[in-house]
């Protein structure tokens, strides 16, 4: 979520949950929870919009979190973005995000760009490049970098907060990242899920189309309607939970760790009691999301007079996503 000083985004504005008719708000439906899966889930565990740096118990949320996915017996965890500044006080956030004993994967935000370019972060986290593939257990996975500046033709990667000031549109993946991904998903049938930062996917008054995620969506409903089976995209970003069903994907929000921003006159950030995250059992028919209930420690937006206190929430709720058989 953004800052004060950064440009304000469509979501702030009342009517959010005016979802489109694709929209699915409801946990647990969609699957059926009865039917044997053929194979043993592979489990993933998803926090996003930790903050480390800014929210003042990030620390404590990220030991909390790793620790849930030693229990949950986790395959592999997933940070999606607005982790941390990656400069020696975020240390301890990269030690205890390192502890957890299985696979580890970062997808960029735009505030870990806030104060270094892209190299600095991907060297301060070990991230093998800003976006890549890779597979596991039968699935593959993709990580996208949403964090460039479009200014006509040229696209600007996000450095050093040069967002917050620069003149262009917001949120773009370049063009050879986008050719990269359709020839990506052109080279595997295996069932995909992808990890982007900034929200894709919903469809309502609220987060109407634009040029910066319509080339994201466009590209995975072209590769199913070739024959790829990208089945979910998980985001961060927006600090809220949402999920939507779309061309085949579901686009699934991730809430926040740790706050919901809103803004100045309100108080800046509403935190939330508990760490919140996600663990998602990827099953041959269906996801299965296992989310986390919190509350807003007092003052609460409401409390706040924050006008959209009804739109936002402590939790991420469980949900079955079905997933089409190949």
């Amino acid at each position: 979520m953004r800052p004060p000083t950064a440009p304000r985004s469509d979501l702030s504005r009342r009517g959010f949950l005016t979802l489109g008719a694709g929209a699915v708000l409801l946990p647990l439906a969609g699957c059926a929870a009865t039917r044997a899966a053929r194979t043993e889930p592979l489990r993933i565990g998803l926090i996003a919009d930790l903050h480390h740096g800014l929210d003042p118990r990030a620390q404590e949320r990220i030991e909390d979190f790793v620790a849930a996915a030693q229990r949950r017996r986790a395959d592999m965890i997933v940070q999606l973005g607005d982790f941390n500044y990656a400069e020696p006080a975020n240390r301890p956030c990269m030690q205890a995000f390192d502890a957890f004993a299985g696979e580890r994967h970062h997808v960029l935000g735009n505030h870990d760009l806030d104060k270094f370019g892209k190299e600095h972060v991907l060297d301060f986290w070990q991230m093998r490049a800003r976006y890549y593939s890779f597979d596991r257990g039968g699935w593959h996975f993709v990580v996208l970098d949403r964090n460039h500046v479009r200014q006509g033709d040229v696209y600007v990667p996000y450095a050093k907060g040069n967002y917050f000031s620069a003149e262009g549109n917001l949120s773009h993946a370049d063009p050879e990242q986008l050719e990269w991904l359709a020839a990506d998903l052109r080279s595997t049938r295996a069932p995909t899920v992808v990890f982007v930062h900034q929200g894709v996917g919903m469809s309502n008054d609220a987060y109407p189309d634009d040029d910066s995620r319509a080339p994201i969506e466009a590209t995975l409903a072209a590769a199913n309607r070739d024959g790829a089976q990208v089945v979910a995209c998980f985001c961060g970003h927006e600090h809220l939970d949402r999920h939507n069903h779309k061309d085949g994907v579901h686009y699934v929000w991730v809430n926040s760790a740790s706050y919901y921003w809103v803004g100045a006159k309100y108080g800046r950030m509403a935190p939330y009691a508990d760490a919140l995250y996600a663990f998602v059992d990827l099953r041959d028919d269906c996801l299965v999301l296992h989310g986390r209930q919190s509350q807003f420690v007092s003052p609460t937006p409401q409390e706040r007079g924050y006008p959209q206190w009804q739109e936002v929430s402590a939790a991420q709720q469980d949900r079955r996503l079905p997933v089409p058989r190949a």
